[in-house]
């Protein structure tokens, strides 16, 4: 391959090592590769871990996300974030059951992968975590200790945006489904409040109604029915309901929907809908469809990747503070609009 590239053995390993980059010249690397191509080289993976001390073998350990229909992009953008750095991503789904994660972590131990990536199903704090002195990065989940690298969505600005985004529009009445219930809603209510303080107006009128933590479309329908009618089930008059909702999840919202029509009232004409977590196969396809949030499920497990493979060592490094907080970016569709007059 070096006489094919016209070049030196030395340089031919540097480039099939990943280390051409400041060691050698662009077009020099560009003959390797193409030498390589005609040639047919495959590298031998088992003989560079061996040299490297690398396996280039990332796990992941997820509680439910691979057996759910739900924050599947979370894998996608780990595989291909790690296959974009030359690594395989091995994943594990335990069902929730804790014990089978020790399990897990002991087995990638054993195979000598060279970090690990934790993800949760639902934001979360983690109290119990699998022992391991592999490094460790967390993805929709954070460790208050600040014992390792959390990835989550920054779901209390968000929180204040939905907010801003129906005052923006005009809205003085709003009333925020679902929140507190557990820790997104928790963080979500929180910057809703916080932007609804900022705007000067009264939390009587601008609302938090609790689901508890089944935020499912029932009690979505429930709490808008709630919201939008008086202490006989009549539709409260266009000075005294609401005329937005924000609901703490997408099918909550898609509840509010269903409620509003069964009121004989008009989406976004009469009630703006606020969702968040822009669903799959259900925020874009209600009538109206969604406006919401979308969480930032495959950057989380992109960057998660990126935190892991940037400190490669065996050994977790000193505790630190590092939580990462990604945008939830808001998507604008058709069930919000001005204030109606």
């Amino acid at each position: 391959m070096a006489r094919l590239a016209g070049v030196s053995r030395t340089a031919v390993s540097f480039v099939l090592n990943g280390r051409a980059e400041g060691n050698i010249a662009p077009a020099t690397a560009e003959r390797v590769r193409a030498a390589a191509e005609e040639l047919g080289y495959t590298p031998d993976r088992v003989a560079q871990s061996l040299r490297l001390q690398r396996t280039h073998v990332v796990g992941l350990v997820t509680d439910s996300i691979a057996s759910s229909p739900f924050a599947g992009r979370i894998l996608s953008g780990a595989v291909d974030r790690a296959a974009d750095s030359g690594y395989v991503l091995v994943l594990f789904d335990s069902q929730g059951r804790q014990e089978r994660e020790q399990e897990a972590v002991e087995e990638f131990s054993r195979r000598r992968v060279d970090g690990l990536v934790y993800a949760a199903m639902a934001v979360r704090e983690v109290t119990s975590l699998p022992a391991t002195q592999l490094p460790l990065v967390l993805a929709n989940c954070f460790d208050t200790s600040g014992a390792h690298t959390s990835v989550v969505p920054d779901n209390v600005t968000a929180g204040g945006e939905a907010a801003r985004h129906l005052l923006g529009l005009g809205h003085r009445r709003i009333v925020m489904l679902g929140g507190p219930g557990d820790v997104a809603g928790v963080q979500r209510s929180e910057g809703y409040r916080a932007a609804i303080r900022e705007a000067g107006l009264a939390a009587t009128d601008c609302p938090v109604i609790g689901l508890g933590k089944m935020w499912s479309i029932d009690v979505g329908y429930s709490g808008a029915v709630r919201a939008l009618t008086d202490s006989r089930g009549r539709v409260k008059s266009p000075a005294r309901r609401p005329t937005a909702i924000f609901a703490v999840n997408d099918r909550v919202a898609t509840g509010a929907l269903l409620a509003l029509a069964q009121l004989g009232l008009s989406v976004p004409g009469d009630v703006s809908v606020l969702g968040f977590d822009d669903q799959e196969q259900l925020a874009a396809h209600v009538v109206p469809a969604l406006t919401t949030f979308a969480l930032p499920h495959r950057q989380m497990g992109e960057v998660a990747v990126d935190r892991l493979l940037g400190h490669p060592g065996r050994q977790r490094e000193p505790a630190r503070e590092t939580t990462v907080r990604l945008a939830c970016p808001l998507i604008e569709r058709d069930s919000t609009a001005p204030v109606p007059t």
